[in-house]
């Protein structure tokens, strides 16, 4: 954490403020000319590091986590697209070469509590890609020459947090096909942590009899262990549905080669492939995922908890989307300097945890006492915002509603309109009740310390 007092305090009063008006610019967020003034000065202060931010942030979201025997870590990289016309700033391209996009890379470790819900960042490394177009073949580029680093990289990171703030809690780490690489595979189970990462290759596998075959033809042999249902959200070129899952499972020794170095080594691994059968659309393919794994298998039950984890990594995608063009719109920073948009994305990444957590907490805990991530006076304005005159009698001063409730009402400030929205609230409409909410409840305590 910063130990400047001055700069502390600054970085404190950003936070809030952040929380309470998100958004992609700082001009967006900071009416005041003061505030914003500060918020530039710190933000291109060179000795207010975004690790130093960083650091703060993931050990209070690993803290979080250190009453539970573990937590999923879906990993997963994206790009941050920046305005940056005369390529002066310090980003690097982004996507294809043909749009010539700029901005930086970046890979964020997702917290998630076993009951789906965002708990917060473990880590975060960005990158500028650089500019030389020559590079040396992929196939002769050691790790460290390699992208993978950074995967790598935010693992460590993840489990160095934990390590500190929540010694006894197991991370299980959820990477799809681009962590299907053997550097990544040989280092994810490292000091006793799971993994499961999704295949993206039809790798090579030695029998115990010395002899050959191929991954998908190994456990594609095995039997069927056990069916299960999936609940399937419709999305571009797919229906919604509950697929029917079959799941066949094995163990296999995978044949790792190493091209920089001409050697080969093994790893042995539990192998599940869920796949769907006889609830299949027309016109559609089946959804199917191989993932490799280092969690024991020994019952069903343990390998629907593989499959089952897995379909959490997309909480960071979701992430992901509220955070880069949903309620916190990363993306249309202005900031001057790579130093400067690191530490403005940061603090906004914080930002999209709590509206993601809220999201999930209110369908996965209804139940739960609103109370346990909103204060009294930001329940208070809660109640003022959606019930006006009324809001006494719609919700008592000693009363708590649920976090369903509560996370409904602030939906509904934004712009909720219930089941005519399509579904239950999202993040956008819960970002922007939120920042009414926030605004509302300091008005309450302002006027609350004048009157005493």
């Amino acid at each position: 954490m910063l130990q400047d007092a001055r700069w502390r305090s600054r970085l404190i009063a950003m936070g809030a403020q952040v929380a309470r008006r998100p958004g992609g610019t700082v001009s967006e967020v900071f009416n005041d000319a003061a505030a914003r003034q500060g918020a530039y000065g710190l933000l291109e202060c060179a000795t207010v590091t975004r690790t130093q931010i960083a650091e703060a942030m993931f050990g209070a979201d690993a803290r979080r986590c250190a009453t539970l025997p573990f937590v999923y870590v879906p990993v997963d990289g994206s790009s941050v697209t920046f305005t940056d016309v005369a390529r002066a700033k310090g980003f690097g391209s982004v996507g294809n070469h043909v749009h010539g996009a700029r901005g930086l890379k970046v890979i964020n470790a997702l917290l998630v509590s076993p009951l789906g819900v965002p708990l917060g960042l473990g880590s975060q490394i960005w990158w500028a890609r650089a500019e030389d177009a020559a590079k040396k073949p992929h196939k002769t580029r050691r790790t460290e020459e390699k992208e993978t680093r950074h995967w790598l990289e935010a693992m460590e990171q993840t489990r160095q947090v934990m390590r500190a703030q929540a010694p006894q809690t197991r991370c299980w780490f959820q990477l799809d096909r681009e962590g299907d690489a053997w550097p990544i595979i040989t280092d994810a189970d490292k000091d006793g942590h799971w993994f499961t990462i999704r295949g993206n290759h039809n790798r090579r596998v030695t029998l115990p009899d010395g002899s050959k075959t191929y991954l998908r033809m190994l456990v594609g042999l095995a039997p069927v262990a056990c069916t299960y249902n999936l609940s399937v959200a419709a999305g571009p070129g797919r229906r919604a549905r509950e697929a029917m899952m079959v799941i066949r499972a094995c163990s296999a020794t995978l044949d790792f080669y190493d091209k920089v170095t001409k050697k080969h080594f093994q790893k042995t691994l539990n192998i599940v492939m869920a796949r769907e059968q006889g609830t299949l659309p027309a016109g559609e393919s089946p959804i199917e995922w191989l993932l490799l794994t280092n969690r024991p298998i020994t019952t069903n039950n343990e390998l629907i908890e593989v499959v089952a984890g897995y379909s959490l990594r997309w909480r960071i995608e979701e992430f992901h989307r509220t955070w880069k063009s949903g309620a916190c719109d990363v993306e249309q920073m202005q900031l001057r300097s790579v130093g400067a948009a690191e530490k403005w994305a940061t603090m906004l990444a914080a930002v999209a945890v709590r509206v993601e957590r809220l999201k999930l907490l209110s369908r996965k805990q209804p139940e739960r006492p609103a109370s346990d991530e909103f204060t009294p006076m930001e329940l208070r304005a809660i109640a003022i915002l959606r019930f006006g005159d009324k809001a006494r009698e719609a919700v008592p001063k000693a009363a708590v509603p649920t976090i369903k409730q509560a996370v409904q009402w602030v939906a509904e400030i934004g712009g909720y309109t219930g089941k005519s929205s399509g579904g239950p609230p999202g993040s956008v409409t819960i970002a922007r009740g939120l920042r009414e909410v926030l605004v509302a409840s300091r008005v309450l305590a302002a006027t609350q310390a004048t009157c005493d």
